[in-house]
């Protein structure tokens, strides 16, 4: 999301009011919205997730290591609202050099975020993953993710969905929609693989198909 991001955002035009426009929308929109295309905000939603669903149990056996991610989450949604800041100030004018200029800070300031969030992930990784397999069974650590996935509409869950299934190789897809074949009420799997049908590509999911035997 943040690299694909970051190339679109390099790329702007922002001389160009359609187009700046459309790149402000991946940028800040109201999640509120069913096709909200603002990759930011799922940014945002994903750390609120954690906060809500993750780290309460986390804390009980980790409380140093939740106290360290929230005040990065804290860090990052201070990031993102300087983003937004920015990207409100090239929406007003009107000059074009004064557009180009305010694109350049406004693209430093989303890699500044970038940056710090890929930081943060990585922090996470070597962590907060270890003490969920240190103090968590599997069964626990899929309760959480349950609830995390409980919490999200139709349309969200679409949304992370659309994200998450091109980010993945080929022996996760396949792991992925073996089990989902498995477990998943008919309509769930039929609604998944429509989702990855459409983001995979022809090649990339008729080669999954055929490992998963489906």
């Amino acid at each position: 999301m943040i690299y694909e991001l970051g190339k679109e955002l390099q790329t702007t035009d922002f001389t160009d009011e359609h187009a700046t426009d459309v790149m402000i929308s991946r940028l800040k929109e109201d999640l509120a919205s069913a096709s909200s295309a603002c990759v930011i905000c799922l940014l945002h939603q994903h750390a609120g997730l954690e906060d809500d669903h993750v780290f309460p149990d986390v804390r009980k056996f980790e409380p140093k290591i939740v106290d360290t991610l929230l005040e990065e989450h804290g860090q990052v949604v201070r990031k993102i609202a300087g983003v937004w800041k920015v990207a409100d100030e090239v929406k007003t004018l009107k000059n074009p050099e004064e557009r180009i200029q305010t694109g350049d800070k406004l693209n430093r300031t989303a890699n500044d975020l970038f940056a710090y969030y890929l930081t943060h992930l990585s922090n996470e990784e070597s962590t907060l993953i270890p003490a969920l397999w240190k103090h968590f069974t599997d069964e626990q650590i899929l309760a959480m993710q349950r609830r995390v996935i409980g919490s999200l509409t139709a349309e969200r869950a679409a949304q992370w969905n659309s994200w998450l299934f091109p980010s993945l190789n080929i022996n996760e897809l396949t792991g992925m929609f073996m089990g989902l074949r498995k477990s998943a009420p008919a309509p769930v799997f039929q609604n998944m693989t429509r989702i990855a049908e459409k983001t995979l590509g022809e090649d990339r999911w008729a080669a999954v198909k055929a490992k998963a035997g489906l």
